[in-house]
């Protein structure tokens, strides 16, 4: 809707109309059948919001979410702090997917067990549960911070009974032999930047959103070598690896998956622009060292 508020702005101004952002505002209202004259701002008032504050927040480049301290993810409301990074919209076709995956095995599964790598603030945690009627997720991060935030969501959602939480690197809390073998889906949205190159993302970026979660090496694929040679000892035979990656990745990443030779029938989706998402399943006769 963003995009195509400010391409419909971007003609608008270019035409040379007169107050481009009102007509703009008009026209989406009427598009929407007066969705947009039917928002009551009176509630920032109760919400404690300060126009004022938030104006000088932006100007310094501090993100509304961090600002307002919650994002929307699916249709949700979430918690979001510079400890997490901000949900983004090209990430559902991740969740989707891994859906698809949960939905699929319950057909022949009493029982589903997700793990969901690097939560962040919970949302794919979140969502995943909110949209799977059975399905256990263990969600789990390195930084404890980003825990506490992702166990606000659980909370508010009321998942606590099937998200349980977690806190360590990689796959570490899930070392004990009630794991091995024991997970059918891995999912997992890592960091995918090349060092190199996060100095050209946006300063809102780069200045306040967590390194961590952003910075996988020199060519971007440290975490994917990680997360696929540490999924196989934790799937069950012909469990599911499903992970997001960067545009113009997917050649690398199938490369590090024939390497491994843990895996087989390796899908790849596209979010109508490039590759976004890829999928690979368990051999059964993998070697698990």
């Amino acid at each position: 809707m963003f995009d195509d508020f400010l391409q419909s702005y971007d003609v608008f101004q270019k035409r040379g109309v007169e107050d481009p952002l009102l007509e703009i505002l008009r026209l989406f209202d009427l598009l929407s059948n007066g969705a947009l004259r039917e928002l009551d701002l009176s509630a920032l008032k109760p919400k404690g919001i300060d126009l004022d504050y938030i104006a000088q927040r932006r100007k310094e480049g501090v993100p509304l979410e961090y600002i307002l301290g919650a994002a929307t993810f699916m249709g949700l409301t979430l918690s979001c702090s510079p400890d997490t990074l901000i949900p983004r919209q090209e990430t559902e076709l991740l969740v989707n997917i891994a859906l698809d995956f949960i939905e699929k095995r319950q057909k022949s599964e009493e029982d589903v067990t997700v793990i969901d790598m690097g939560t962040g603030c919970g949302n794919t945690a979140v969502s995943l549960a909110m949209n799977s009627a059975r399905a256990k997720i263990l969600a789990s991060d390195v930084c404890p911070a980003a825990v506490e935030v992702a166990r606000r969501n659980v909370d508010k959602h009321d998942l606590q009974d099937r998200v349980l939480l977690f806190c360590g690197d990689l796959f570490s809390p899930f070392c004990g032999s009630e794991y091995q073998e024991r997970i059918d889906v891995v999912v997992c949205n890592p960091p995918y930047m090349p060092t190199g190159s996060l100095s050209k993302l946006p300063r809102e970026v780069i200045d306040h959103e967590p390194r961590l979660a952003l910075d996988a090496g020199s060519y971007g694929v440290d975490f994917y070598r990680r997360l696929i040679a540490d999924s196989l000892p934790i799937l069950k035979p012909k469990g599911v690896l499903v992970f997001e990656i960067g545009a113009g990745q997917e050649k690398l990443v199938a490369k590090l998956l024939d390497k491994r030779k843990g895996y087989e029938d390796t899908g790849y989706f596209d979010d109508g622009s490039c590759i976004r998402v890829i999928s690979t399943v368990k051999r059964a006769d993998a070697k698990l060292n």
